[in-house]
């Protein structure tokens, strides 16, 4: 049973899978776009729904300016329309968000990305839907919400995030919080509003059998060309199968996303099937040997080298 949700303020519908990319640079640091598209390809044939564009995998707190607008443009021209986009924007300043979603437009980008102010402590909830507002009235996109206490260390409550929907299009959610109090009382209060979506390994499951509009989760993706369909079956699942996806799901996104800073692991796994994602861009450094070994044994606990490696010509 998959649910099939319409959404008040949004026009996805259902629940929803939006990857958050890489962005492969070359070990001198310079953008790799034809890879790039290539990476948007793989993903697109991975039954994503949106995608996440220059995000916290994307690396877009190391892109320049005028290097958004050459992802954008790249991301337009390989997506062609076949699903949404929404850029990343969000720097500490309201002028630069407002500055880099400006370039984003201008590229042609149907959509933004904003969270709250990163690294700002104890922004007040005025300040908070004041940065939304502001940047909706510069550029009024869609735009994908990001809640991420780790960035900005305040989480958006139901309560916060009903006040920012009134003074900017959000259309979707993306939400890392991993509480189990908050995330059924932002699906009960808001869930009819717009697809919330979880990225946590622990919560993603839990989230789903709860009605959340989906997932940005990183790891999916090395499910197979049917990952969405995979982890949305866990609405007809026994127990027994939903821990086994859990078992699964968890040493993999563990793997990619928190044996090294992000996202070198997750590059290296991008490599390490086929793709050519590249290395980080300074500061972060690439995974290192023993990261790639424990990757590359996750891998083939689970079946993933052997089952869904990518034929290179």
């Amino acid at each position: 049973m998959v649910i099939d949700k319409t959404y008040t303020h949004s026009d996805f519908r259902g629940q929803i899978f939006m990857p958050a990319p890489v962005t492969p640079f070359a070990p001198g640091g310079d953008l790799m776009l034809d890879a790039y598209s290539e990476i948007l390809e793989w993903y697109l044939g991975h039954q994503a729904d949106a995608l996440l564009i220059a995000g916290n995998n994307g690396e877009g707190y190391a892109l320049s300016s005028d290097e958004l607008r050459q992802v954008t443009e790249t991301a337009l021209k390989t997506v062609a329309g076949r699903v949404p986009i929404f850029v990343h924007v969000s720097r500490t300043s309201n002028a630069e968000s407002i500055a880099l979603a400006r370039v984003a437009a201008d590229a042609g980008a149907p959509g933004i990305c904003l969270m709250g102010q990163p690294f700002i402590h104890a922004a007040t909830k005025a300040e908070i839907v004041a940065r939304f507002e502001a940047v909706a009235k510069a550029v009024p996109l869609p735009m994908l919400a990001f809640n991420s206490m780790h960035y900005t260390q305040f989480c958006l409550t139901p309560d916060i995030l009903s006040a920012i929907a009134d003074v900017a299009p959000v259309c979707a959610v993306k939400n890392t919080v991993t509480d189990f109090d908050h995330i059924t009382t932002m699906i009960a209060e808001l869930g009819d509003r717009f697809p919330i979506m979880w990225g946590g390994a622990t919560t993603l499951i839990t989230g789903l059998l709860l009605g959340s509009g989906g997932f940005v989760g990183t790891g999916v993706e090395f499910f197979g060309r049917d990952c969405k369909d995979q982890f949305l079956a866990v609405h007809d699942m026994t127990p027994e199968e939903r821990t086994n996806l859990a078992l699964s799901f968890g040493p993999v996104t563990n793997a990619v996303q928190r044996l090294s800073p992000p996202p070198s692991g997750l590059k290296a796994a991008l490599n390490m099937i086929g793709l050519p994602a590249g290395v980080p861009r300074e500061p972060v450094q690439p995974a290192t040997p023993d990261v790639e070994d424990a990757i590359r044994d996750v891998f083939r606990r689970i079946g993933i080298l052997e089952e869904h490696a990518v034929k290179r010509a």
